[in-house]
């Protein structure tokens, strides 16, 4: 984001494609044969598995065909050899090896047979006789779902309880959307091998991976090098530093007038919860347009807010030329006061327009472009956008991300567990967050989070990415006291000590 900053393979998120056409190339620049960079997989995975139980543990190795499976064979045969009890349960058991000098994977499997080890059909798999799983069955070239005895595999092994460690990506999960396909393992712990594949962050793959660590094999230096990230992870940056400290002598002129625009009849909560938050997060002056019915509730709610009653939509044409950033869509509703507020808005002046909830649906039924939008949907307002629903969002949000800012202009947020940006600075991944976020409000307090800090006079990419990342590592502060009944208004506390660049505690 900033002309500075370094972004390391460990931030930097990429295609399956990538990986394949570019690990062999890394390796030969780094001196290795393909067959060393599967021994250095395995030995990376066996690693894992000796940190995760102990010697003599029960380990039951499922493997593929592929190098996935390769992988396995050589984890089970470190295992074997390191005094692990090992079975190995195979997709085509005691199939004839017929490439063992010129394929990795037969020589592999074939390096454990020799040690006089039997190979296991999947259904002869009882959990009650192991204590860890190593899943090798299927890696980053997986394009359909699992069905049949793979569906029952996946089940046998899911309610199993026994840990699980993924070799490169748990199977059945799409390495470049985080997809399901079907069914997925449900691993405690993936290692992933050379470089991150960028599903491995978003959609239902984090509910999949468990703990993700980056096994580079000694050629991540040489990838990286010649492999550009369409995708990075948020928080390469310090975000506090990009807002600076403040001048002794700065007055709140300095920092912005956000004018958020919601609250319809009946629905004054989310304009507070935006309210709150940009008054918290640092904005000079934050207003408040909205029903007249609300005025009382809301003013009564922060007293440092000015709050106006809008009758007709020409009311807000003097706050419009005030404000240096407008939120629109909190509470908006979609009626016709709803609306022809909206129009005053988009139509209005050249401010930057944070467009959220009741806005997106709106901007929906009426779609326009335009370089000052900074758009935040969640998947059903997305698929609302893209005229499509929310279940095809999450097919593929990358794409889905990507379609809506070529679509409506501006910058893109697409809310979620590994929520997605699209902006001119660049692609970020959030891979942060926790499930206390899962409650109503929160989209509100990130709203007018990024509304704060575009005040602050963070351009729009900036402001989206530090807002997102700061709201998801609030979320996670606030669900330390538990998960279950975080409100939107315990972000407060964390996201004033963020922005000011303060730890947590």
């Amino acid at each position: 984001m900033s002309e500075t900053a370094t972004v390391s393979l460990s931030q930097s998120l990429y295609r399956a494609e990538q990986v394949r056409e570019g690990e062999q190339q890394a390796a030969e620049r780094s001196g290795l044969s393909m067959r060393a960079l599967m021994a250095a997989a395995g030995k990376a995975v066996f690693q894992q598995l000796q940190q995760q139980c102990h010697q003599g543990a029960r380990v039951a190795v499922f493997c593929g065909e592929g190098n996935n499976g390769g992988d396995g064979y050589v984890v089970a045969r470190l295992a074997q050899q390191q005094g692990y009890r090992v079975s190995v349960f195979a997709l085509k058991p005691d199939a004839e090896l017929q490439q063992v000098t010129s394929n990795d994977a037969q020589h592999a499997r074939q390096a454990w047979r020799d040690l006089g080890q039997q190979e296991h059909r999947f259904d002869e798999f009882e959990a009650t006789q192991f204590d860890i799983v190593v899943d090798a069955v299927f890696g980053i070239g997986l394009s359909r779902p699992l069905e049949g005895r793979l569906l029952r595999w996946t089940r046998d092994v899911n309610q199993s309880g026994l840990p699980v460690l993924a070799v490169d990506i748990p199977s059945g999960i799409d390495a470049d959307t985080g997809a399901v396909l079907g069914a997925a393992i449900k691993a405690t712990l993936t290692v992933t091998m050379v470089a991150i594949k960028r599903g491995l962050y978003t959609g239902e793959a984090p509910a999949f991976v468990g703990q993700l660590q980056l096994a580079d094999l000694g050629v991540g230096e040489a990838f990286f090098n010649a492999n550009k990230a369409d995708w990075k992870l948020a928080g390469c940056d310090n975000y506090y530093d990009w807002l600076g400290k403040r001048r002794v002598n700065a007055h709140k002129g300095d920092f912005g007038h956000v004018l958020v625009v919601g609250g319809g009849e009946g629905m004054p909560g989310a304009v507070i919860l935006a309210m709150k938050t940009a008054l918290r997060t640092g904005a000079g002056k934050v207003s408040v347009a909205c029903h007249p019915d609300n005025v009382g509730v809301i003013a009564a709610a922060q007293p440092e807010a000015m709050v106006h009653g809008i009758h007709a939509s020409d009311a807000l044409k003097p706050l419009l030329a005030q404000a240096t950033v407008v939120v629109i869509g909190p509470g908006l509703g979609q009626s016709e006061w709803a609306k022809a507020c909206f129009n005053e808005v988009i139509n209005g002046n050249n401010n930057v327009k944070v467009v959220d909830a009741d806005g997106l649906n709106l901007l929906a039924q009426s779609p326009q472009r335009s370089d000052r939008f900074v758009l935040t949907p969640h998947p059903g307002e997305a698929g609302r956008l893209l005229q499509s629903s929310a279940k095809d969002v999450e097919q593929d949000r990358f794409s889905a991300v990507e379609s809506l800012r070529q679509r409506f202009g501006g910058q893109v947020l697409l809310k979620g567990a590994g929520s997605l940006i699209s902006s001119e600075r660049g692609n970020f991944v959030i891979g942060r967050g926790s499930p206390a976020l899962a409650s109503g409000g929160m989209g509100d307090c990130l709203a007018g989070l990024i509304g704060s800090l575009l005040a602050q006079k963070l351009a729009p990419a900036q402001a989206l990415v530090a807002g997102a990342y700061w709201h998801a590592v609030a979320g996670e502060e606030a669900g330390k006291d538990g998960e279950r009944g975080t409100l939107a208004t315990d972000l407060l506390l964390p996201l004033r000590r963020l922005v000011n660049g303060l730890p947590l505690e």
